[in-house]
């Protein structure tokens, strides 16, 4: 009898370990499993489909028979009503399961984003694949475009570079790093705005890589059957990289950014906007989206997003380049660094909320002055006098368009003005979404950014 048990617990426990591992093996194995790195969504023109575009890691190149050459993504492109049913179409076109945990960037076209993207931006949220650190892109081109034209030589890993690529916030401020999860729950605030990373294609994005020769790359595109007659390739989307943005009159509201901008000194920036980009990657990420609700309601150009950055309290340094206080022929190059968090006030005594703002700044110049006639101390004086102006006029005009145009409080200062109120309920009576329209800045800053290390132009150091 106790043989007969011994051999019955010996062949139950056989059975539960080949069935336990069995299944484990079958359901994970990374052959079963195609892993996304990033999803790009589009809009088609006439129709209600969307083109979701989805780019995958090519696993080959991790193998260890694999060159050390960069190899092409893979993207493939799927026309479907809902991102969800494209997830499905994709599952059964390539034939394996999709895996999003690795996704790391989300990228909304700007046309798509126009037209209300709460829907597509909650499923992703909610979706447990995808994780809340998920960068979300809006591109002034298509989607597919963009993710295209991501690729570089200088990462052998594509995902590297999505991952690092945020992070040039901290020593820029030319974009910001805006997780899926924070830009979501900016959406539905009603007191806020959202913002997210501005992507685009340099000047001579389109005639890098049209015809990709690597034997690993794979561009294809899936469609399913609509009721619209406008469905049939995703190239359609392809046509429209080109569009112009439509332009829009500044009405009786926008007066006070009209006049700050043509009241400005000649102090003025470089932007590095204008710049030209060479390279072997066509796109890039300078900017920043802007989102009133849940649509797109306009762009910040570098310098603006500068001043959205300093606001934050997310950048640690950055350069700004000026016209000379001295010539106007020539340039002046300043290092800014941020001292401590900036003190902010609002004053919400009367109808128009007053927020007033102080910077504590320290900067030097990096160029050599060709100003040795100009005393030590004037020199210092009139490099002041130059910076706080620029800076001065270029955050009141970006406050004033996010208030005046925009009507988005981006910055969140509604989080400062409810300190004022007792209750929820006085705060919601104030009305801060229609109140921030009409709000009054005011900028100050420390008395003196620079106060040392000058290099004269013969090389004597003061």
């Amino acid at each position: 009898m106790k043989s007969v048990l011994k051999w019955f617990i010996i062949i139950m426990t056989i059975i539960i370990f080949l069935y336990a591992f069995s299944s484990s093996y079958y359901s994970q194995n990374i052959d079963h499993l195609d892993y996304v790195i990033a999803l790009g969504i589009d809009k088609l023109p006439n129709s209600d489909n969307l083109s979701v575009t989805f780019e995958f890691a090519n696993l080959g190149s991790f193998s260890e028979n694999s060159s050390s050459e960069q190899t092409e993504p893979i993207i493939n492109t799927i026309i479907a009503p809902t991102i969800p049913n494209a997830l499905t179409i994709m599952n059964a076109y390539i034939g394996k399961q999709l895996n999003l945990s690795h996704c790391k960037v989300i990228a909304f076209s700007e046309d798509f984003a126009k037209t209300g993207i709460l829907d597509e931006v909650s499923f992703l949220t909610h979706n447990i694949q995808i994780r809340p650190t998920t960068n979300v892109v809006v591109t002034d081109c298509n989607a597919v475009d963009y993710l295209k034209h991501s690729t570089s030589s200088l990462e052998q890993v594509l995902t590297k570079y999505y991952d690092i690529f945020p992070t040039s916030s901290e020593y820029t401020g030319y974009t910001s790093n805006i997780p899926l999860g924070r830009f979501y729950e900016n959406l539905l605030d009603i007191n806020s705005g959202a913002v997210t990373i501005l992507g685009s294609l340099v000047e001579n994005a389109d005639s890098k890589n049209e015809n990709p020769s690597s034997s690993n790359s794979q561009n294809s595109d899936v469609s399913v059957p609509s009721k619209s007659n406008n469905t049939s390739k995703s190239s359609d989307t392809n046509n429209n990289s080109n569009k112009e943005n439509e332009s829009t009159k500044m009405d009786n509201k926008n007066t006070i950014t009209k006049t700050i901008q043509n009241n400005k000194q000649d102090y003025q920036s470089f932007d590095p906007k204008s710049a030209i980009s060479e390279g072997d990657r066509g796109a890039e990420n300078m900017g920043l989206a802007v989102f009133k609700d849940d649509k797109y309601v306009g762009s910040l150009s570098t310098i603006e997003t500068l001043c959205y950055s300093l606001l934050k309290d997310e950048v640690d340094n950055f350069v700004l380049t000026i016209t000379s206080p001295f010539d106007e022929a020539e340039k002046v190059d300043i290092k800014v660094g941020d001292l401590s968090q900036l003190k902010t006030d609002i004053d919400i005594s009367k109808d128009t909320p007053v927020i007033n703002i102080k910077f504590n700044l320290t900067a030097e110049v990096i160029n050599v002055l060709d100003n040795q006639n100009t005393p030590y101390d004037k020199t210092l004086e009139k490099l002041n006098f130059a910076l706080k102006e620029y800076l001065t006029e270029e955050f009141k005009s970006y406050l004033y368009k996010t208030s005046r145009e925009y009507n988005s409080d981006i910055n969140e200062f509604y989080k400062i003005a409810k300190r004022k109120f007792i209750t929820n309920s006085d705060f919601s009576n104030y009305d801060w979404a229609n109140k921030y329209e009409t709000a009054e800045f005011n900028i100050e800053f420390n008395e003196d950014i620079i106060s040392t290390l000058i290099i004269r132009h013969e090389g004597d150091r003061v």
